[in-house]
């Protein structure tokens, strides 16, 4: 971990306040993560422009189209309804629809209803499911949907932002709204691998339906442990949609693979964020982590002390694994480092390590925290103001100060954040959140309103 004089480096490079490296992690992060077509964004655009009022048009009135539910049935993680539902609006992105499942980790069922007052539809439908796996079947009484949300069509955070930025209101491009069960299913702690089948009916206002049955994998920790990454590309992959999908039965591959990269493991940055990560990963899931320790314990050297850290970073008692180490090892990993309290920004050169660290927990649990943090440093655009003109006047002085800190922060947190926004729904999601939030302040909203139009967040882009 680099301390002030790295910093120094980091915002006087060559003499000059350059921006170059301001954003290097940010960008980093975001550089393979997949993005959204295009094509469909512009297309989804057309069709909000296309709804806007004309002046003076004349429109024939809307034919009714009575509610009705889809014969589909979605599964959805025990995460979406209790941490990211919790923070966002009316109107959100689809959540992943989940096909595998680890021990230990639940599942609830979602319906999507389509039509006129297809919410109030919703309110009044009842859904009962049962799942079959491993020759019994749990089943699961007829109750009311516990949550409803209105589902975001595809592109539909690219339109608004740019018709925002553009002071154009649109109309709510919505045409879905999902209801979720109110009970879950959870895969059994001790089994090994399978298929497990989701069979639902729901009572409607309109009558009874039996819809389409949905299956999901089922796999173990000792199967999961074994599917290594074949390259860089699929790790980040893994690690950038993590929370959508969590397979913690490949963390220990994970750790193996970055274990081997050396080179990535010298990246400034990058081992705070892995270890912030798999911690993250193994405190939102105790099952996981016990055989996460079970099996770190068998391992060696580096991949056997960063998985340790992992797991301290969890919050995790490593006793067991200490005991299975020679004193020697042992006396070594007292010496372990400490990773810099993410939620504690500081004028030590090192809140681009937290900025990584907030992205790794976000990436692989999907809290809204993180994100809020990342956020509440845009507070800090007078510094940002302060620290440009400074670096555009001759012979401008070259000492690190808190200010300057703020400002690269500043920098580095709202390109990052344009970029999610971009790119990943639920950060869109939560932006959007923000800006309706009573708790967030006026000029953290100002400037979220401003991240793909601001100067500051945009020069990394041009270079």
């Amino acid at each position: 971990m680099r301390g002030s004089a790295d910093a120094e480096s980091l915002a006087f490079g060559s003499g000059l306040l350059s921006t170059a490296s301001i954003m290097k992690t940010a960008q980093s992060l975001l550089s393979m993560r997949p993005l959204r077509s295009f094509s469909v964004s512009f297309l989804a655009f057309i069709a909000a422009a296309s709804l806007l009022p004309a002046q003076d048009a004349v429109y024939p009135p809307q034919k009714p189209t009575p509610a009705k539910i889809e014969a589909h049935i979605f599964l959805l993680g025990e995460s979406v309804i209790r941490e990211q539902w919790a923070h966002t609006l009316n109107l959100v992105n689809a959540p992943q629809n989940v096909t595998l499942l680890n021990p230990g980790q639940c599942v609830r069922v979602g319906v999507l209803a389509t039509g006129d007052n297809r919410d109030n539809y919703l309110e009044k439908t009842k859904l009962s499911f049962n799942v079959n796996f491993a020759g019994q079947t749990q089943e699961h009484p007829l109750v009311s949907l516990t949550q409803t949300k209105q589902i975001k069509p595809e592109g539909a955070d690219f339109v608004t932002v740019i018709a925002t930025s553009a002071g154009v209101k649109i109309p709510n491009l919505s045409m879905a709204s999902m209801g979720v069960s109110a009970d879950n299913w959870c895969a059994p702690v001790d089994v090994g691998d399978g298929k497990a089948t989701v069979e639902a009916e729901i009572e409607t206002p309109t009558g009874h339906q039996t819809l389409k049955r949905a299956t999901i994998q089922i796999e173990s920790y000792e199967t999961g442990s074994k599917r290594s990454f074949k390259d860089e590309e699929e790790m980040e992959r893994f690690l950038m949609t993590y929370y959508r999908e969590p397979n913690p039965a490949r963390l220990l591959p994970l750790l193996q693979f970055f274990a081997a990269d050396t080179k990535a493991r010298e990246n400034r940055g990058t081992p705070e964020s892995i270890a912030a990560s798999i911690g993250s990963a193994l405190k939102a899931d105790p099952v996981a982590a016990k055989d996460f320790m079970t099996r770190i314990s068998a391992q060696t050297g580096f991949t056997r002390a960063f998985g340790m850290l992992a797991l301290l970073y969890g919050g995790y008692d490593i006793e067991p694994v200490l005991k299975t180490m020679n004193e020697e090892h042992r006396q070594m990993f007292t010496h372990h480092p400490i990773l810099p309290d993410p939620y504690e920004m500081a004028p030590d050169g090192e809140n681009a390590t937290r900025l990584d660290i907030l992205w790794g927990i976000y990436t692989t649990t999907g809290q809204y925290a993180p994100v809020e943090k990342i956020a509440s440093t845009l507070a800090w655009r007078s510094d940002w103001d302060a620290f440009d003109k400074l670096r555009k006047t001759p012979n401008h002085p070259t000492d690190w100060t808190p200010s300057i800190a703020r400002a690269v922060t500043y920098g580095a947190a709202g390109w990052a954040l344009g970029s999610f926004q971009r790119n990943d729904p639920l950060t869109a999601d939560y932006i959007e959140y923000m800006l309706a939030s009573p708790d967030i302040s006026d000029s953290v909203k100002t400037e979220l309103k401003g991240l793909l139009t601001n100067p500051a967040f945009k020069e990394n882009d041009k270079k």
